[in-house]
């Protein structure tokens, strides 16, 4: 994608209404994939680490790109499978760059940051869910792969940063 296509990603994509919901409604509900950005900042901010700051940026980066394509498929691209290689990869690598006992929490809590990614985590298995209540596609897309790995990823992320800001093993 070129810098100049980027840049023209609509800043619009905060859908209040569910699809197909008649406007004017007191029934509001935003996108899953949109609260996830925001926690996925959210995260980014408070995080220990500089490596996990720059791999949420690009996750915030891949679901922003995913939002586009959804509002506008003729003009943005779809997720590609190189991109759920990558989740995968850097997912593997996380996990193994921790000691025994850091792999699930018992109890989410031990740091703010870790915390927060276990937050997203959970938002994330709800829009991987939402997303295939919506009938993305009935192929498995890259996107479809992409949101199915995301929980995990976020969990090995909560996992680093609990790791490195020194909190005990589950």
């Amino acid at each position: 994608m070129s810098e100049q296509q980027w840049d023209e990603i609509p800043s619009d994509l905060n859908p209040h209404l569910p699809m197909g919901a008649p406007s004017g409604g007191s029934t509001s509900s935003v996108d899953p994939l949109i609260e996830l950005n925001a926690w996925l900042g959210f995260a980014r901010a408070c995080a220990h680490s500089a490596r996990v700051q720059a791999i949420l940026l690009t996750l915030q980066t891949d679901l922003r790109l995913l939002l586009a394509h959804r509002k506008d498929p003729e003009r943005f691209p779809a997720l590609s499978e190189e991109r759920v290689h990558w989740l995968e990869e850097t997912r593997e690598q996380m996990e193994q760059a921790l000691p025994p006992g850091f792999q699930s929490p018992e109890l989410p809590g031990e740091t703010v940051s870790g915390s927060i990614l276990d937050l997203a985590s959970a938002v994330a298995g709800r829009a991987r869910d939402h997303q295939r209540v919506e009938g993305m596609d009935e192929t498995k897309t890259a996107a479809q792969g992409y949101l199915d790995r995301l929980p995990g990823m976020l969990s090995a992320l909560a996992r680093y940063e609990e790791f490195l800001a020194g909190a005990p093993p589950a």
